[in-house]
């Protein structure tokens, strides 16, 4: 097998209690490396994160009214971008590090930008074929179809992987020139301590080329892919997952639908249905599912709603995948960008307090998530589910074998229920009650008569 998912994680880092893995991330979109490196040392370090995904670090496009996706169009690798410099980038890597929390780059090796001209954060000039000193024309795929060599068959796997993704400039990833030039980036991401990557629009680019520029890497990180399926896809997950892991993208429609519409019916046998677990990065969220003009069974922290709190429970006491937290900000329309100050530079997310200021939304700082980011490393040794009940509609409950029980109840109504677990007798806590007020107690044959009010979740785990 390729690799097991908590042995990398064990070997990616360990908290300040031995032997207890990392095993939760966290994508802070579109903040700033001062700001990143401060919630490493302040929260992200002392509460058993493993690791933040930053936004592309590259010199991005400088477009009118700076939107959020100007980040994931490539003007050059210059690490200097509206996030921060070269050498405060490396600060907050080298910070994030020695408090143990790893920082994983989300890199774009697809493409550069969608613009016939312009300039780049860093005020470098291209054309759009034409990037000085990294790209000419001969170094992009030019497809010849649909009369402007976009994308319009996504079935079509010679359209999806060598046309042009809405106008953005096709990187011909075969070639050994790009996949040098593109490792050579990486590497220099690497040499500064990044510890992985999200490669961006990966189903876009043919799995082997990806499986390629991996081998020129000096050191060996953490991969994993957006390929974004829909079940019928012209290519093969397989072949992604020998580059390493993929983002589960179908997992926030399973969940989001199951809780938004109040139906855990078939929710194990949907979530297994999901590429294999060690393989996975899981989420209920993301900066493009937020923009996503169909939320019919998507949750976002961008609307008010106790739906998406109590995804994010499930998210992290059930066993699968790599569970990736998102802290975004609020927004109106599609594209709108982060706050910028006058130099088009990222707002600070904090205010002297160090408390998040709108319109950035700090979801990964809601009350009961460093609780379950540690209930998640503590039972990572017991990663499957025990005792699995759920009245098929809004109430289920599973355990984690000896370590842990849990009770979502989605409905409007208390619910009461004696409840069989494989928790050893003894009185135990809900982690996610204040200073945890609530003690439960399981009998002498592991029973447990347990009340929870509506719209809540319990938590039970033995504190020492």
């Amino acid at each position: 097998m390729r690799k097991s998912f908590l042995l990398l994680l064990l070997s990616l880092n360990i908290l300040a209690t031995p032997n207890i893995s990392r095993t939760v991330m966290v994508q802070l979109f579109e903040w700033k490396w001062t700001d990143i490196e401060t919630e490493c040392r302040e929260n992200l370090g002392p509460n058993g994160f493993s690791a933040v995904q930053i936004s592309p670090p590259h010199e991005h496009l400088n477009w009118p009214n700076n939107p959020w996706w100007e980040r994931y169009q490539v003007v050059s690798y210059d690490l200097v971008s509206r996030s921060g410099t070269q050498s405060e980038f490396a600060a907050m890597v080298k910070t994030c590090q020695e408090y143990g929390v790893d920082i994983y780059a989300d890199v774009i090796l697809n493409h550069m930008t969608g613009m016939n001209s312009g300039t780049g954060f860093n005020s470098t000039s291209f054309n759009h074929y034409e990037y000085d000193g990294l790209y000419t024309y001969k170094d992009f795929h030019h497809c010849k179809r649909n009369g402007s060599d976009d994308i319009v068959n996504y079935n079509d796997l010679y359209e999806l992987q060598n046309c042009e993704l809405l106008n953005l400039a096709d990187l011909d990833t075969s070639s050994n020139t790009v996949q040098t030039r593109l490792a050579g980036y990486l590497n220099k991401l690497v040499a500064l301590g990044v510890k992985g990557f999200r490669i961006d629009a990966a189903k876009h680019i043919k799995a082997e080329e990806i499986g390629q520029i991996i081998k020129k890497l000096k050191k060996k990180v953490y991969i994993y892919q957006e390929v974004v399926n829909t079940g019928n896809d012209p290519f093969s997950m397989q072949d992604y997952l020998k580059n390493g892991d993929v983002l589960a993208y179908s997992y926030p429609y399973i969940v989001g639908n199951a809780f938004k519409n109040s139906n855990f019916s078939l929710l194990q046998e949907k979530i297994s249905s999901l590429p294999p677990s060690i393989d996975a990065v899981a989420m209920v969220d993301n900066h493009d599912l937020q923009r996503h003009q169909q939320r019919t069974e998507l949750l976002s922290a961008n609307y008010d709603g106790i739906e998406f709190d109590l995804a994010q429970i499930f998210m992290l006491t059930y066993p699968y995948g790599y569970p990736k937290l998102y802290s975004g900000y609020k927004f109106k329309l599609f594209d709108d960008g982060p706050p910028l100050d006058v130099n088009k530079n990222t707002r600070t997310v904090f205010n002297d307090d160090l408390k998040c200021e709108l319109p950035f939304l700090c979801e990964h700082k809601r009350s009961y998530i460093n609780a379950l980011v540690n209930f998640r490393n503590r039972t990572s040794d017991k990663f499957y589910t025990s005792n699995w009940w759920s009245n098929g509609k809004d109430i289920l409950a599973f355990g984690r074998g000896s370590k842990g029980f849990v009770l979502i109840n989605n409905s409007t109504n208390v619910f009461n229920k004696k409840l069989k677990t494989a928790l050893p007798a003894g009185e135990y806590c809900n982690i996610i009650d204040s200073q945890c007020k609530s003690k439960y107690l399981v009998d002498s044959k592991n029973f447990i008569n347990i009340t929870i009010k509506e719209k809540s979740a319990i938590i039970l785990e033995r504190i020492e």
